[in-house]
């Protein structure tokens, strides 16, 4: 594998000083999954990583995030910090010291990196009163990524589970509190704040061209960060606030919700007559104005206790997406709505899927690893004539502990697929190791 620093070739008596080669993942992460479309795809030619066990000290169930030559995740119910060199598999720096690589609450949250600092949120799901969501400590805290040491810490009211957003020198954050703050990155002094129609479960906020949009409760608002203001806000009765948003780059917002039976319409009530339990929408929304674009049923099901949506990616002009409710994975059409393809699974998924290569990868809550290809939605067919087969990822095989790939989703670095699972460890494996190309 490359190397991170510069090689001294010596020929005839003459010293070369080659050029040092590229770090293996970007520079910065500067909102969840990388960027606003949630797909987390980074390529600057290096080598595939070897199939890798990173081990944390207790479940995952946030997305690894890859900067540099290293990967960095926090732990769920401990609020672990870790940061791994990913040559090696070594730990460079842990949760050993709670004081200093510690958060004081559970980490769902992308430890994303920007302006040479990391910042991570933390925060649980439990009501401390109807209007607020999260229990003790819950806040955002900066820290080195060369030590883990903890620059500055600031508590907010409510839990901070959704992954903070960096833009234009500012870093942003939304509370199980209602409210979305504006944090300076170096000192974390608060700047501005502004109310939500409703207190944020886990939608972690997508940022595009100064406009951020988030689900607040039953609501899917878009903010314009340089006025400070709400540019509008589209509200259903349906639960938003619990699924990360993905955008398009020619305009449209693509997210998903849940709402129970007695909230749809006499109309809707009579159309999906047959459909029982709990009823999961994918919607398309206009970014300039949050026009209902279009809008679809993805099914029904049993009621989720926690992550109640799957989180849309786009790409290429299609969106996919997973259901928890009808345990299948969707292609759509981003602008027309069409539906291209649904992929049943047999388990939940929560997480979001990534694509590469004509590729869709995806994680269940057996924890199992998929691949198919992006545009047939069915698997692919290796030289022997068999499909490519799932592979199974963490626990054991009797599900007898934690095995569940959710709610963060993988990852693809340099044709090495990364997801977190929840028996504590992050898996890397090599693309070549489970597709047939």
């Amino acid at each position: 594998m490359r190397r991170s620093h510069a090689w001294l070739l010596v020929v005839a008596g003459y010293h070369l000083s080659m050029p040092a080669l590229a770090a293996f993942g970007p520079a910065e992460w500067p909102q969840y999954r990388l960027n606003a479309s949630n797909n987390a795809v980074y390529d600057n030619g290096a080598q595939a990583l070897a199939r890798t066990k990173f081990r944390t000290g207790d479940e995952v169930r946030a997305n690894p995030v890859i900067v540099g030559d290293a990967l960095y995740v926090g732990n769920h119910a401990t609020g672990g910090m870790f940061r791994f060199d990913l040559e090696s598999g070594k730990v460079i720096w842990d949760d050993n010291n709670p004081w200093f690589r510690h958060a004081p609450n559970w980490i769902h949250a992308d430890m994303i990196q920007a302006g040479g600092r990391i910042f991570v949120s933390y925060g649980n799901r439990v009501f401390q009163s109807k209007d607020v969501r999260g229990t003790g400590d819950s806040g955002v805290m900066a820290v080195d990524p060369e030590t883990g040491k903890t620059l500055w810490q600031q508590r907010t009211i409510g839990e901070a589970m959704p992954t903070p957003a960096y833009w234009n020198t500012t870093l942003y954050l939304v509370t199980g509190g209602g409210e979305l703050i504006a944090f300076a990155p170096d000192t974390g002094k608060r700047l501005w704040s502004l109310k939500l129609p409703g207190w944020v479960s886990m939608s972690s906020p997508a940022v595009q061209d100064g406009v951020l949009y988030v689900g607040a409760l039953n609501a899917v608002v878009a903010v314009d960060l340089a006025k400070r203001k709400i540019r509008w806000s589209f509200k259903e009765f349906a639960t938003f606030t619990d699924v990360s948003p993905a955008v398009s780059e020619d305009g449209i917002v693509i997210i998903t919700g849940m709402m129970s039976r007695e909230l749809l319409s006499e109309k809707a009530q009579r159309k999906y007559a047959s459909h029982r339990g709990y009823f999961h929408f994918i919607y398309a929304l206009d970014t300039e104005s949050g026009k209902l674009l279009w809008h679809d049923l993805l099914g029904s099901g049993p009621y989720q206790d926690n992550n109640t949506s799957g989180v849309p990616v786009i790409v290429d002009g299609r969106v996919y997406v997973g259901s928890p409710y009808t345990r299948s994975v969707f292609s759509y059409d981003v602008r027309t709505g069409q539906r291209y393809w649904e992929y049943p699974v047999g388990a939940s998924v929560k997480g979001a899927p990534v694509i590469a290569n004509n590729r869709i990868f995806f994680g269940d809550t057996a924890g199992y690893l998929y691949i198919l290809d992006a545009r047939a939605g069915i698997a692919p067919i290796c030289e022997n004539g068999r499909p490519a087969a799932r592979l199974k990822l963490g626990g054991s095989s009797d599900n007898a502990k934690a095995v569940a790939l959710a709610p963060g989703g993988p990852v693809i670095i340099n044709n090495t697929v990364f997801v977190g699972s929840q028996d504590s460890f992050v898996y890397a494996v090599p693309i070549r190791e489970i597709d047939c190309q």
